[in-house]
């Protein structure tokens, strides 16, 4: 089609001239600034891009490059389609990328630009985790600091540049240019110094406490910027390095301080040098910026999440240690594999499902829409009734799961359904009954002999599994292993007080802790991080467990015999359990993430009992013939935070805008359907159960200090504030939690009557997560917690202790978390965390939305004794009986 000579060019036939092969080399042009470099770089002959050019030249009727004899440029055109070109490449290698993985090909490769010292604590171990866990895409690295790196990415030369700074380059400015930021992580600067130094005692130390040593500069240390802020002049016994460790070195010696990131610490520093957090803290984003189109390639956004799902592990500096721990256990609650984006079944039946059930499963989201339409339309939901207890056997019950799990065991993946399928075949040495309250496991009997002393004495008739006796050596090694943060990511947290762990009889274990805990003896539970198993299984697994090949081996009443990652799990009752035999023989775990299949797998009858009914549907579920749909207050919360280090958000008066505008009752509601409760507290009534009861435990919480929803005091409040014009901010929310998005969209909108541009942006759980961090520099953001064991002093500590999402300091605050740690006597405890969180909520920190309640569904012919929110956290299959029609 020639169009030189036709007049005035139609939109249409333009963009038929271009082709992204013909773009691409305009890129290369201007890059390389000759046609034969460009040429090598692509890897054709010199007279292929020629032909190219002047066939692209011929069509538009207008020349695109400017030749010379030894170099070429574009002309202003050129440079108007080359400056498109990189998002038109990604957007066609988004279609492209799906495409090939339709079709069972490789799907393509990503290329990720960052700086040296990203590459030991990110990019390689992202790198080998992406190879593991995603097969079909290849990786790429490139080295390059942050400006070349940026550049590579604008001109479509790598997917993803890995980036720190101080402050790093703000949302709007890269949306401007066309690309997206994506928060990796954040890491303070660590004060080190010769060990003979002595400022004031402390887990912190003022930069101007050191200012009398000579410095050490230069490339991976901090050190110019720390001297920037504190007006600090060079002198004449500063030294320059070119690396971190040197400067760990020079420190050693006895030559002066430095200021090196977390990331520069792999192991403890070395003798002879003290680390300290700097106090104001100061901290470094790790980013990842793309062009916005190409985050969309599926082999992209998996990457992303990737990066964003784990941060750099090493040494943690005291000051820091406990907020990391507190902060890694919150990311447990949620971990999940990462995969590609799920593409359309394409072949009618999985053929690793060799089950009837699991092919119907497999077939259903075909025919998902149809079905869920029809579905809407009927009625005559199931009577909620449990019924009496036949006394029968249950030969099998097919359970679905909301997720897909790649290990059983919870020290390695700790989700919160994690809990709900490792609780069937482990214990602990207690367990929580349904009202919360600890009761005998493994271990018949307990003393607190002091404030730091748990003596266990274990049941001398407890078996594993595989008939081999319990030992007071296995409950030893187990909680060892779970106290490992290597063995054991998900659980150390929960044992990062304990002092020694100690076999004191043939069957008692000694536990003494370093300080008092009063959260502690519901720990030993499998809802905490008790999971016993045989040191003898463990080691001939090499601590592999919770794989495919060893399973899992634990002391409850049903084993594991088959665990297909990603698939399902199956597991057969046993006869070597201490307790009274279970009515069910058999279980199969189903993992089906994708609700509309969850759906139809329970219509076609194919479910007995489903995890985690979604809200959107519950209607359709209720309506279902053979189940029931039971709902319960799931311990979870759900509010607001502001990070009080950034503008506007530091302005008291801009928060408490925020609080008026949030109407919780109509969340609840409209939103929720009534499926929850309007929170007046970041505790949970039930987690107050040790102290009160529900109705006065929502006297007590109620007490705390309310922002009522009332549009003109948010009006006024923002009218006193040092914004009182208004001004733009953006929240994230997470994609597997539609209903937080839901609840933002509707803050928003009573926002925008006052001024305030909230945008909300759904983003993947791992991008989410990392955002959570206060040095991600989102002003605002949406907290949702599950407590597993609802302590009361749990969500509170995360929220308004050390290292908080609000970068928020309270020392008042801090002293009575300090004392609900030790505090004994619930009653007492509970007054504590009220008068912590009643500070807070003067100082408007957090807004409490709602307090969550989850939905299961049971086959109408299944009965469940005491059903709560602690009832799938110890050995749930037990409760379950056979009901009269």
């Amino acid at each position: 089609m020639e169009l030189e000579n036709a007049g005035p060019i139609e939109i249409d036939a333009l963009t038929r001239v271009l082709d992204v092969h013909s773009l691409r080399i305009l890129v290369a042009i201007d890059r390389t600034g000759s046609i034969s470099a460009a040429a090598r770089s692509l890897g054709f002959s010199q007279p292929t891009i020629t032909q190219h050019v002047q066939r692209l030249e011929s069509r538009l009727g207008t020349p695109l490059v400017a030749r010379t004899a030894r170099s070429a440029s574009l002309t202003a055109i050129g440079q108007l389609l080359a400056a498109h070109a990189p998002r038109i490449d990604a957007s066609l290698t988004a279609a492209a990328t799906e495409l090939a993985r339709a079709l069972g090909h490789r799907v393509g490769t990503v290329r990720i630009a960052a700086p040296a010292d990203a590459v030991v604590g990110t990019i390689a171990p992202a790198l080998a985790r992406i190879a593991a866990d995603i097969p079909g895409v290849e990786v790429r690295f490139v080295e390059a600091e942050h400006d070349e790196a940026l550049e590579l990415v604008r001109s479509g030369r790598v997917d993803i540049a890995v980036t720190t700074g101080a402050a790093g380059e703000r949302g709007q400015r890269l949306r401007r240019d066309g690309l997206r930021s994506t928060f990796l992580y954040g890491e303070e600067v660590i004060a080190v110094f010769p060990s003979d130094e002595t400022p004031e005692p402390g887990l912190r130390v003022e930069a101007s406490a050191l200012a009398h040593l000579p410095w050490i500069f230069g490339d991976g240390t901090r050190s110019g910027v720390v001297a920037e802020a504190l007006g600090r002049a060079s002198g004449p016994a500063d030294l320059e390095v070119s690396r971190p460790d040197a400067a760990l070195a020079l420190v050693a010696g006895g030559f002066g301080a430095a200021f090196l990131p977390e990331s520069a610490f792999a192991t403890a520093p070395p003798p002879g040098v003290r680390a300290l957090g700097l106090s104001p803290a100061s901290s470094l984003r790790t980013v990842a910026i793309t062009l916005a189109e190409a985050s969309e390639i599926p082999a992209v956004a998996a990457s992303l999440r990737m990066l964003a799902a784990r941060r750099p592990s090493g040494y943690e500096v005291e000051a820091l240690a406990e907020a990391r721990r507190r902060s890694n256990s919150h990311r447990a609650r949620f971990a999940r594999p990462i995969a590609l984006a799920t593409l359309p079944r394409l072949q009618e039946e999985d053929p690793l499902m060799s089950a009837t059930s699991r092919s119907r499963i497999a077939r259903a989201g075909a025919a998902a829409a149809g079905v869920l339409l029809l579905a809407a339309c009927t009625s005559g939901a199931a009577e909620s009734s449990t019924g009496t207890d036949t006394g029968e056997e249950i030969d099998h019950i097919s359970v679905a799961l909301p997720g897909s799990l790649s290990n059983l065991y919870v020290g390695q993946e700790a989700g919160i359904l994690n809990y709900y399928i490792a609780s069937i075949a482990q214990e602990g040495l207690v367990s929580v009954d349904a009202q919360g309250r600890v009761q005998p496991g493994l271990a018949e009997s307990w003393e607190q002999t002091d404030d730091v002393t748990y003596v266990y004495e274990l049941r001398d008739d407890a078996v594993f599994q595989d008939g081999t006796p319990v030992t007071a050596d296995d409950v030893v090694f187990s909680l060892e292993q779970a106290r490992d943060e290597t063995a054991s990511p998900g659980l150390a947290y929960y044992l990062a007080g304990v002092d020694t762990i100690e076999k004191t009889e043939e069957h008692e274990v000694t536990i003494t802790l370093a300080a008092p805990d009063a959260a502690f003896a519901a720990n030993m539970s499998s809802g905490g991080a008790a999971f016993i198993t045989s040191q003898a299984f463990w080691e001939e697994h090499g601590g592999k467990v919770g794989t495919a090949d060893a399973l899992l081996l634990g002391t409850g009443p049903y084993q594991v015999t088959e665990f297909v990652p990603d698939s399902h799990v199956q597991f057969e009752r046993v006869d070597t359990w201490w307790g009274e035999l279970p009515k069910v023989k058999s279980i199969t775990v189903e993992f089906i993430p994708d609700e509309s299949t969850r759906l139809l797998a329970a219509q076609s009858g194919d479910v007995d009992v489903a995890f985690n009914v979604p809200l959107a549907q519950s209607t359709q579920w209720e309506q279902l013939q053979t189940m029931r749909v039971e709902y319960v207050n799931d311990l979870s919360y759900v509010g607001l935070y502001f990070n009080t280090s950034l503008a506007p958000f530091d302005d008291p008066k801009v928060r408490e805008a925020f609080a008026h505008a949030v109407d919780r009752d109509a969340v609840v509601e409209k939103l929720l359907r009534g499926h929850g409760e309007a929170a007046t507290a970041i505790m949970t009534p039930e987690s107050l159960g040790k102290a009160y009861d529900g109705d006065e435990a929502r006297e007590v919480l109620s007490g705390i200090p309310q922002y009522d929803f009332d549009l003109d005091a948010a009006k006024q409040a923002l009218a006193d504030s040092d914004h009182p014009d208004g001004f733009e901010a953006e929240l994230l929310t997470p994609s597997t939690g539609p209903q937080l998005g839901t609840a933002a969209q509707s803050l928003a909108e009573n926002l925008s009557t006052i001024g305030i541009t909230l945008n909300v942006r759904e983003v993947p759980i791992e991008e989410w997560l990392a955002s959570l961090d206060a040095s991600s520099s989102y002003g605002v953001g949406m907290m949702w917690y599950f407590s597993t064991l609802g302590d009361p002093a749990e969500v509170p500590s995360y929220l308004l202790g050390a290292g908080n999402p609000s970068a928020y300091s309270n020392p008042e605050i801090d002293e009575l978390l300090a004392q609900a740690g030790t505090e004994s006597d619930p009653a007492a405890r509970v007054d504590l965390l009220v008068q912590a969180e009643t500070l807070q909520a003067e100082d408007v920190v957090n807004v409490p939305l709602w307090w969550g309640q989850s939905a299961t569904a049971f086959a109408n012919d299944l009965g469940f004794d005491d059903y709560s929110s602690f009832a799938f956290i110890s050995s749930w299959p037990t409760q379950i009986y056979r009901t009269a029609p």
